[in-house]
């Protein structure tokens, strides 16, 4: 028996159609799987970089030497993923640069960096060892942990005030050494090269402050420079990021100017009444502070003097070789004055007038006057007091140094062995 079967055009275009679709389907749910798949280890990557950006930062934060190069650090072992890290010097703090790659997806991140201070463990106070004991007069007051001379503390007299506290130190008392902690070497090589040598290397570094009253550089791109042989004046402008400006005789900062993160180098540094800002200032004669300004953390004002081989380098005016901060301003970061010479004096290097306030660290190798506030840590060989046309050696006559009015941990200068941390995220 034969059975004649036919199929109809119609039911054969329909079974094609019904296999084309339903192979359709099964590349599309392929295609959506391998784009999902795709796109989870692309999202997985980038969060990876951020991550592993942070681990570059750790990684920066315990080497105790500079390099200048980038190098790429064995961190992941995975592939098409890479980190690159690199630590300079920018300022008397270090910055830190870590550029992390999965496939073509890039994420870089810089930080400045500066060594550790615990407000309840490090020190309040570190006066030199020098033979002399600290005298306290008025309303002095030391809150904290204090390493102080041999002879200790004692309460003293100045034309006709004595001390008026209830005890001598608000805190424990520890003996301090025959010299400050020492500062890396790559903190004073980074100032003998700023202060003597820098100048920018090719025509493409350069800035004009002259056409650009806004001008921003980010970290993450190669530093620009300002650089004149005559006095720079900054005025009604705004200039931000990763920038330097060095004049060789002065640099005048009115209080027009909006200066955000960038580093100033002169011999001379004059800072008018009423600025606003965060800035470093490198100088090798003098830096004045005026009136009512606020300088935002972290800002430095350095004063270096390489004066071994030259012992007369230093000038007799009395306002020369000083950092000079007056009344109503606040700085939040450090002030730091450094010395080669090896000849004593009795004039200041550092002079805090009264109601001015320093939120951070105090780094004097010379000689501190005390009239205002630190909220923070000091480090210094000695103090003076210039009080009815005498000097008292290591006297504080109304000054406070307490522990208190700032952050738990904080950055400051970097020093050498002591842990790091980041004082601030760059852009």
């Amino acid at each position: 028996m034969k059975f004649n079967l036919k199929l109809k055009s119609g039911a054969l275009q329909f079974t094609v159609f019904v296999a084309v679709l339903i192979a359709l389907l099964l590349s599309g749910l392929m295609l959506y799987a391998y784009t999902f798949m795709y796109m989870k280890e692309q999202s997985k990557g980038a969060i990876e970089n951020i991550q592993f950006s942070d681990t570059g930062i750790e990684y920066l934060l315990k080497q105790q030497e500079i390099n200048t190069d980038t190098l790429s650090v064995d961190l992941i072992k995975k592939e098409n993923q890479t980190i690159k890290v690199h630590l300079s010097q920018w300022g008397i703090f270090e910055k830190a640069f870590t550029i992390t790659q999965f496939r073509k997806k890039v994420f870089i991140k810089t930080a400045l960096i500066g060594s550790l201070i615990n407000s309840e463990e490090s020190a309040t106070l570190f006066l030199q060892e020098t033979q002399n004991p600290l005298t306290i007069v008025g309303n002095t007051s030391i809150k904290g942990i204090a390493y102080l001379p041999s002879q200790g503390v004692k309460p003293g007299y100045i034309a006709g005030n004595s001390y008026y506290g209830k005890q001598l130190i608000y805190g424990s008392i520890k003996k301090s050494a025959l010299a400050l902690p020492q500062l890396e070497k790559s903190v004073i090589d980074a100032l003998v090269f700023y202060l003597k040598d820098y100048k920018p290397l090719i025509q493409g570094d350069y800035i004009n402050l002259e056409t650009n009253r806004r001008i921003i550089n980010s970290f993450k791109e190669k530093a620009k420079c300002a650089y004149l042989k005559e006095p720079i004046i900054l005025e009604n402008r705004e200039i931000t990021g990763n920038i330097i400006i060095k004049s060789d005789t002065l640099i005048r900062i009115k209080r027009t100017a909006l200066l955000k993160d960038l580093i100033l180098i002169a011999p001379i540094i004059e800072i008018e009444d009423g600025t606003m800002g965060n800035f470093q200032a490198i100088a090798s004669k003098k830096i004045t502070l005026g009136k009512e300004c606020k300088l935002s953390y972290p800002s430095a004002l350095v004063l270096f003097q390489e004066n071994k081989n030259d012992k007369n380098e230093l000038s007799n005016n009395t306002f020369d070789n000083q950092i000079f901060i007056d009344s109503g301003t606040i700085v939040k970061g450090c002030i730091c004055y450094f010395q080669t010479k090896e000849l004593a004096d009795f004039q200041a290097q550092i002079v805090l007038e009264k109601e001015a306030k320093i939120k951070g660290q105090v780094y004097c190798n010379g000689n501190f006057e005390l009239r205002g506030t630190v909220s923070g840590s000091v480090y210094t060989k000695q103090f003076v007091a210039n009080q009815s046309g005498s000097i008292f050696v290591n006297h504080i006559y109304n000054g406070v140094i307490e522990n208190e009015n700032i952050p738990s941990i904080f950055g400051g200068i970097v020093l050498e062995k002591e842990p790091k941390t980041v004082m601030k995220w760059l852009y």
